[in-house]
């Protein structure tokens, strides 16, 4: 059986996974990262810490230093969990680079990145921009160097199945033509010539857009917002180690954040939505204003509040590090680790408080004054 086993050997990372009896799996992680420099070769010494094999039930995956294994229904599910796994382990072999869960395109030399946001669509626009014959640097994760320059992985998107009928005839012709794996949940999609982003390959970002998908959309619209909802969105979506401080990656992603517009995008239709996308990032004429937050919460309690006397003094705490972004102030609390985003009125609050300790009922009344409320 030896000679069904073959080591898969990539750019950065080296020799990194054996997979045993399934050429039809080699075959689809092949596939599916079509810019990532890779070598299939005859398995030989040491075994690697990822093995796929395949026996009477099916196809596995395995690690070296862990008892469990789980099953794969299928070649496009093994390429599915391998490239999440590799994408991983190329982050950490550069541990300068960020990683950020978001799609990116390449629209007019600069980057505009899609955080990922629940069931949102990021990989739909994705391969709908590639459809409309824009560079894609990926679905899925993006590496940011410190200078806020975007860094391919070399991984088609992939789309879930199954496509659903409200999708243009023009989307859905075209991930059928750029089909790669594939099985009932999942299919990569490969785009044609220069369409992919090659492995390691840069560009610097020029957009931070979120996602608002809505059915009962009719037209696209673009809203600009305020810059700390991306902010907000990055720090979540990253693949920094636990044990990195919030402190560094708040100044790693701030003057990212000073210098890039932050757009929302409402749409239906996927294709529609990214062509009028593009055409508002050549005309910023286009885009709505929206001061409104993005950020859903739970409704709180009122039995839950803790109440305070008004007479109570406030003073602030020590060892707070204090950011500006836009119209709004971020406070990073080091030892907690902590991050408050204060908007106008904490804004207001934490400056006054900065000069000397205020009682509630004094700080009450000085931003009542200058909110011109009664």
């Amino acid at each position: 059986m030896s000679n069904l086993a073959v080591d898969i050997e990539l750019a950065k990372i080296g020799v990194c996974v054996r997979i045993e009896n399934a050429p039809d799996a080699v075959q689809a992680l092949v596939q599916a990262i079509p810019g990532w420099p890779v070598t299939v070769q005859p398995a030989a010494g040491t075994l690697p810490d990822i093995y796929i094999y395949r026996d009477a039930e099916g196809l596995w995956q395995s690690w070296l230093d862990d008892p469990n294994e789980f099953d794969l229904p299928s070649p496009a599910a093994v390429a599915c969990s391998l490239v999440g796994e590799l994408i991983g382990r190329r982050l950490e072999a550069e541990p300068t680079l960020l990683g950020v869960h978001c799609g990116s395109v390449e629209i007019n030399g600069t980057l505009v990145l899609f955080p990922e946001s629940s069931k949102a669509g990021k990989s739909t626009l994705t391969v709908a921009f590639a459809a409309a014959g824009y560079r894609v640097f990926g679905d899925d994760v993006l590496g940011l160097t410190a200078e806020g320059v975007g860094v391919a992985m070399g991984v088609a998107p992939r789309l879930r199945m199954p496509v659903p009928d409200s999708f243009s005839a023009e989307f859905v012709a075209y991930a059928e033509r750029h089909a790669g794996p594939e099985d009932e949940c999942y299919r990569f999609v490969i785009p044609a010539n220069n369409g992919l982003a090659r492995f390691d390959e840069s560009c610097p970002v020029g957009a931070i857009v979120l996602l608002e998908r809505d059915a009962q959309v009719i037209d696209p619209e673009v809203v600009k917002l305020a810059p700390g909802e991306g902010l907000l969105q990055l720090l979540c979506q990253n693949f920094a180690a636990s044990d990195t401080p919030n402190e560094e990656l708040f100044e790693r992603l701030l003057p990212l954040m000073q210098r890039v517009p932050c757009l929302l995008l409402r749409y239906s239709e996927p294709l529609a939505a990214v062509r009028y996308l593009a055409k508002v990032i050549d005309n910023p004429d286009l885009q709505s204003i929206s001061g409104a937050s993005l950020l859903s919460h739970a409704p709180v309690s009122v039995a839950n509040l803790t109440l305070f006397d008004h007479a109570d003094v406030w003073a602030i705490a020590n060892g707070v590090s204090v950011y500006s972004l836009g119209d709004e102030l971020f406070l990073v609390h080091p030892s907690s680790g902590a991050i408050h985003r204060l908007n106008a009125s904490g804004k207001v609050v934490w400056q006054l408080l900065q000069h000397e300790p205020l009682s509630g009922h004094a700080l009450s009344e000085v931003i009542a004054v200058y909110f011109n409320a009664p």
